[in-house]
């Protein structure tokens, strides 16, 4: 799947799912949940115990119509391992050269943190497709406006389907949520239609935020 494919998956809904957990046991059905109320993209963080098997998994038993990442992937070796896993698209909390180079090779795209202008610019540089400002509530959602490019923004850190209006109307195409906290509850206890439901309103915040520009 080509690169702009796998980002309008971000973009459509506008939300992406990140799971970071150490309780593993429903993420596939979560996930499945996330994919049932309209979200395109989820990423599972390398943080989580056994997150390539778990990724390979995912790919074996999610519809192709839900794409899997990998997140928090520091550096070259780890894009490899999460590509040969799976991955569809890579994602990293800073700007790391080899982790951007490594996407560049395998052809997958790359969500690379940055902060300041100075670090938008590098990762531009380097050849990021989207840009993680990350923790978005440091500099506010002026910043989006101000830095506005043509580029995908996406804002990660913070965000609540309360806040996130703020940062879409300003520019951001993307917000990312704690997949497995948007009901930590119904995650613990594997309800799959209390996952989607809250995935909704996630997704209903930011179409209200865009048709607010």
């Amino acid at each position: 799947m080509d690169k702009r494919t796998v980002i309008a998956r971000m973009i459509e809904p506008g939300v992406l799912p990140v799971f970071r957990t150490q309780d593993t046991r429903h993420l596939i059905p979560a996930s499945r949940a996330l994919g049932d109320a309209g979200i395109g993209c989820v990423e599972y963080t390398l943080t989580m115990p056994d997150a390539l098997a778990h990724m390979r998994a995912a790919r074996r038993q999610l519809p192709d119509t839900l794409l899997v990442g990998a997140g928090t992937v520091l550096d070259g070796k780890g894009v490899e391992r999460a590509v040969r896993a799976g991955a569809q698209f890579i994602a990293s909390p800073g700007c790391s050269p080899a982790m951007i180079a490594a996407c560049i090779d395998r052809g997958v795209p790359s969500v690379v943190g940055a902060l300041t202008p100075t670090e938008i610019m590098e990762a531009l540089r380097l050849g990021a497709d989207v840009i993680k400002v990350f923790p978005a509530p440091a500099v506010g959602p002026d910043f989006f406006a101000e830095v506005l490019g043509p580029f995908p923004l996406m804002a990660a850190g913070g965000l609540t389907p309360t806040n996130l209006g703020a940062y879409v109307v300003k520019g951001a195409q993307i917000v990312t949520c704690l997949a497995n906290g948007l009901d930590a509850e119904a995650y613990r206890t594997g309800r799959v239609q209390d996952i989607t439901r809250a995935a909704k309103k996630w997704i209903a915040a930011v179409r209200r935020a865009r048709k607010s520009v």
